[in-house]
Protein backbone atom coordinates (compact mmCIF):
# COMPACT_ATOMS: atom_id res chain seq x y z
CA UNK A 1 0.00 0.00 0.00
CA UNK A 2 1.11 3.50 -0.65
CA UNK A 3 2.10 5.00 2.63
CA UNK A 4 -0.66 8.31 3.55
CA UNK A 5 2.60 10.53 3.48
CA UNK A 6 3.39 9.75 -0.06
CA UNK A 7 -0.16 10.16 -1.41
CA UNK A 8 -0.37 13.31 0.50
CA UNK A 9 3.27 14.52 -1.24
CA UNK A 10 1.19 13.67 -4.47
CA UNK A 11 -1.97 15.03 -3.76
CA UNK A 12 0.23 18.61 -2.76
CA UNK A 13 2.06 18.26 -5.89
CA UNK A 14 -0.84 17.99 -8.29
CA UNK A 15 -2.73 21.07 -6.60
CA UNK A 16 0.63 23.17 -6.94
CA UNK A 17 0.51 22.50 -10.61
CA UNK A 18 -3.53 23.14 -10.81
CA UNK A 19 -3.04 26.66 -8.93
CA UNK A 20 -0.31 27.60 -11.23
CA UNK A 21 -1.86 26.83 -14.24
CA UNK A 22 -5.15 28.26 -13.36
CA UNK A 23 -3.48 31.53 -11.73
CA UNK A 24 -1.53 31.95 -15.05
CA UNK A 25 -2.88 30.99 -18.42
CA UNK A 26 -5.81 28.59 -17.88
CA UNK A 27 -9.00 28.30 -16.77
CA UNK A 28 -10.86 25.45 -14.81
CA UNK A 29 -7.84 23.08 -15.08
CA UNK A 30 -8.44 20.25 -13.06
CA UNK A 31 -5.23 18.41 -12.58
CA UNK A 32 -5.70 14.58 -10.82
CA UNK A 33 -3.53 12.41 -9.46
CA UNK A 34 -3.64 8.57 -10.44
CA UNK A 35 -1.64 5.77 -8.51
CA UNK A 36 -0.10 2.71 -10.24
CA UNK A 37 1.87 -0.43 -9.60
CA UNK A 38 4.62 -1.44 -11.73
CA UNK A 39 6.54 -4.33 -9.92
CA UNK A 40 7.50 -3.09 -6.57
CA UNK A 41 7.65 0.30 -7.44
CA UNK A 42 5.19 2.70 -7.66
CA UNK A 43 4.49 4.83 -10.24
CA UNK A 44 2.11 8.19 -10.24
CA UNK A 45 0.64 9.39 -13.01
CA UNK A 46 -0.62 13.21 -12.72
CA UNK A 47 -2.53 15.26 -15.73
CA UNK A 48 -6.03 17.15 -16.54
CA UNK A 49 -8.54 15.02 -15.93
CA UNK A 50 -6.56 12.05 -15.87
CA UNK A 51 -8.38 8.64 -14.93
CA UNK A 52 -7.55 5.16 -14.19
CA UNK A 53 -9.44 4.02 -17.21
CA UNK A 54 -7.48 6.10 -19.54
CA UNK A 55 -4.58 6.74 -18.13
CA UNK A 56 -4.05 9.95 -20.76
CA UNK A 57 -3.71 13.63 -19.50
CA UNK A 58 -6.31 15.87 -21.88
CA UNK A 59 -5.59 18.72 -23.45
CA UNK A 60 -7.00 22.33 -21.94
CA UNK A 61 -7.94 25.29 -24.06
CA UNK A 62 -5.46 28.47 -23.53
CA UNK A 63 -6.62 31.90 -24.79
CA UNK A 64 -4.39 33.01 -27.39
CA UNK A 65 -3.69 36.65 -28.20
CA UNK A 66 -4.33 35.96 -32.05
CA UNK A 67 -7.85 36.19 -33.08
CA UNK A 68 -9.49 32.67 -34.32
CA UNK A 69 -6.69 30.97 -33.34
CA UNK A 70 -6.85 27.70 -30.94
CA UNK A 71 -4.08 26.98 -28.88
CA UNK A 72 -4.47 23.80 -26.82
CA UNK A 73 -1.84 23.02 -23.93
CA UNK A 74 -0.59 19.24 -22.70
CA UNK A 75 0.69 19.01 -19.45
CA UNK A 76 1.49 15.59 -17.46
CA UNK A 77 3.93 13.97 -15.33
CA UNK A 78 4.84 10.91 -14.24
CA UNK A 79 6.28 10.46 -10.69
CA UNK A 80 8.16 7.50 -8.75
CA UNK A 81 10.00 7.24 -5.28
CA UNK A 82 13.43 7.87 -5.36
CA UNK A 83 16.34 5.50 -4.36
CA UNK A 84 16.04 5.78 -1.27
CA UNK A 85 12.21 5.27 -1.33
CA UNK A 86 12.00 8.60 0.84
CA UNK A 87 10.55 11.03 -2.09
CA UNK A 88 8.81 11.52 -4.84
CA UNK A 89 10.89 12.64 -7.69
CA UNK A 90 9.74 13.25 -11.60
CA UNK A 91 10.53 10.23 -13.74
CA UNK A 92 8.86 11.47 -16.89
CA UNK A 93 7.45 14.97 -17.99
CA UNK A 94 5.81 16.32 -21.28
CA UNK A 95 4.83 20.09 -21.30
CA UNK A 96 3.49 20.52 -25.08
CA UNK A 97 1.20 23.32 -27.53
CA UNK A 98 -0.82 22.38 -29.75
CA UNK A 99 -3.20 24.01 -32.18
CA UNK A 100 -6.32 21.39 -31.67
CA UNK A 101 -7.51 19.00 -28.76
CA UNK A 102 -6.23 15.47 -31.19
CA UNK A 103 -3.34 17.33 -33.40
CA UNK A 104 -0.30 15.20 -33.57
CA UNK A 105 1.75 18.15 -34.66
CA UNK A 106 2.29 21.36 -32.90
CA UNK A 107 4.22 24.25 -31.70
CA UNK A 108 6.68 23.15 -29.56
CA UNK A 109 7.62 20.13 -26.52
CA UNK A 110 9.43 19.88 -23.64
CA UNK A 111 10.08 16.22 -22.68
CA UNK A 112 11.82 14.87 -20.03
CA UNK A 113 12.52 11.21 -18.95
CA UNK A 114 14.99 10.13 -16.74
CA UNK A 115 17.41 7.62 -17.33
CA UNK A 116 16.66 8.27 -21.41
CA UNK A 117 17.82 4.66 -23.41
CA UNK A 118 17.75 5.21 -26.61
CA UNK A 119 20.37 7.76 -26.78
CA UNK A 120 18.92 11.23 -26.94
CA UNK A 121 19.14 13.78 -24.39
CA UNK A 122 17.03 12.75 -20.91
CA UNK A 123 15.53 16.58 -21.09
CA UNK A 124 15.15 17.96 -24.63
CA UNK A 125 13.12 20.09 -26.69
CA UNK A 126 11.71 19.32 -29.70
CA UNK A 127 10.19 22.30 -32.31
CA UNK A 128 8.06 21.89 -35.28
CA UNK A 129 9.91 23.63 -37.50
CA UNK A 130 11.72 23.58 -40.69
CA UNK A 131 15.04 24.82 -41.76
CA UNK A 132 16.81 24.62 -45.10
CA UNK A 133 20.24 24.70 -43.32
CA UNK A 134 19.49 21.64 -41.04
CA UNK A 135 18.09 19.76 -44.27
CA UNK A 136 21.60 20.45 -46.11
CA UNK A 137 23.22 19.26 -43.36
CA UNK A 138 21.49 15.77 -42.99
CA UNK A 139 23.73 13.04 -43.59
CA UNK A 140 22.16 11.65 -47.33
CA UNK A 141 23.01 7.89 -46.44
CA UNK A 142 21.22 7.98 -42.90
CA UNK A 143 19.00 11.15 -42.65
CA UNK A 144 17.40 11.83 -45.77
CA UNK A 145 13.74 13.54 -45.18
CA UNK A 146 14.49 13.93 -41.60
CA UNK A 147 12.93 17.37 -40.37
CA UNK A 148 13.97 19.51 -37.85
CA UNK A 149 10.94 18.55 -35.40
CA UNK A 150 12.65 15.45 -34.84
CA UNK A 151 15.79 17.00 -33.32
CA UNK A 152 16.26 16.83 -29.38
CA UNK A 153 17.57 19.78 -28.31
CA UNK A 154 19.24 19.08 -24.52
CA UNK A 155 18.22 21.59 -22.33
CA UNK A 156 20.10 21.42 -19.06
CA UNK A 157 19.92 17.53 -17.94
CA UNK A 158 17.67 15.80 -14.93
CA UNK A 159 18.73 18.96 -12.35
CA UNK A 160 19.10 22.09 -14.77
CA UNK A 161 15.74 21.10 -17.37
CA UNK A 162 13.31 24.11 -17.73
CA UNK A 163 10.41 23.75 -15.17
CA UNK A 164 6.70 24.22 -16.03
CA UNK A 165 6.86 28.46 -14.77
CA UNK A 166 9.42 28.40 -17.52
CA UNK A 167 7.18 27.71 -20.42
CA UNK A 168 4.47 29.32 -19.14
CA UNK A 169 6.02 32.66 -18.92
CA UNK A 170 7.82 32.44 -22.29
CA UNK A 171 4.23 32.02 -23.54
CA UNK A 172 3.37 35.44 -22.20
CA UNK A 173 6.76 37.42 -22.96
CA UNK A 174 6.75 36.29 -26.16
CA UNK A 175 2.70 37.73 -26.62
CA UNK A 176 1.16 34.24 -27.63
CA UNK A 177 -1.74 33.98 -24.71
CA UNK A 178 -3.03 36.34 -22.52
CA UNK A 179 -2.42 36.01 -18.93
CA UNK A 180 -3.88 37.04 -15.64
CA UNK A 181 -3.02 39.90 -13.14
CA UNK A 182 -0.21 39.04 -10.89
CA UNK A 183 1.15 35.86 -12.40
CA UNK A 184 4.69 37.22 -12.32
CA UNK A 185 4.85 36.26 -8.54
CA UNK A 186 3.13 33.34 -9.24
CA UNK A 187 5.63 32.43 -11.59
CA UNK A 188 8.67 33.59 -9.71
CA UNK A 189 7.26 31.53 -6.43
CA UNK A 190 6.95 28.25 -8.24
CA UNK A 191 10.41 28.60 -10.15
CA UNK A 192 12.10 28.88 -6.84
CA UNK A 193 10.61 26.39 -5.40
CA UNK A 194 11.32 23.64 -8.14
CA UNK A 195 15.09 25.28 -7.90
CA UNK A 196 15.08 24.37 -4.18
CA UNK A 197 14.19 20.83 -4.72
CA UNK A 198 16.42 20.69 -7.44
CA UNK A 199 19.30 21.94 -5.55
CA UNK A 200 18.50 19.62 -2.50
CA UNK A 201 18.36 16.53 -4.83
CA UNK A 202 21.82 17.87 -6.44
CA UNK A 203 23.26 17.74 -2.67
CA UNK A 204 21.88 14.76 -1.89
CA UNK A 205 23.51 12.68 -4.96
CA UNK A 206 27.35 14.93 -4.52
CA UNK A 207 28.09 14.95 -0.75
CA UNK A 208 31.16 15.69 -1.72
CA UNK A 209 30.79 19.01 -3.41
CA UNK A 210 28.61 19.96 -0.67
CA UNK A 211 31.53 18.95 2.60
CA UNK A 212 34.25 21.32 -0.02
CA UNK A 213 31.62 24.06 0.08
CA UNK A 214 30.95 23.90 3.19
CA UNK A 215 34.80 23.96 3.96
CA UNK A 216 34.90 27.05 1.60
CA UNK A 217 31.76 28.99 2.85
CA UNK A 218 31.00 27.60 6.14
CA UNK A 219 29.29 29.81 8.85
CA UNK A 220 33.24 30.99 10.43
CA UNK A 221 34.36 32.29 6.99
CA UNK A 222 30.78 34.04 6.13
CA UNK A 223 31.06 35.69 9.66
CA UNK A 224 34.33 37.39 8.98
CA UNK A 225 33.45 38.51 5.58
Amino acid sequence: MISDRLRDQTTRFAKEIQALLNCTIAHHVQVKAVALSKGDDRLFMLGHLLTKNTLTAQRFKLKPRAPKAELWMDVSFQLRLDAEREHLMVHKSFFGLFGAQDAKHGLFHYDYERDKADGYPDAHLQVDASSELFTTLNDPRRDVGRSLAQVHFPVGGKRFRPCLEDVIEFLIVERLVDAKDGYEKVIEAGREGFRKNQLMAAMRRDPATVEAFVERYGPKRLRRE
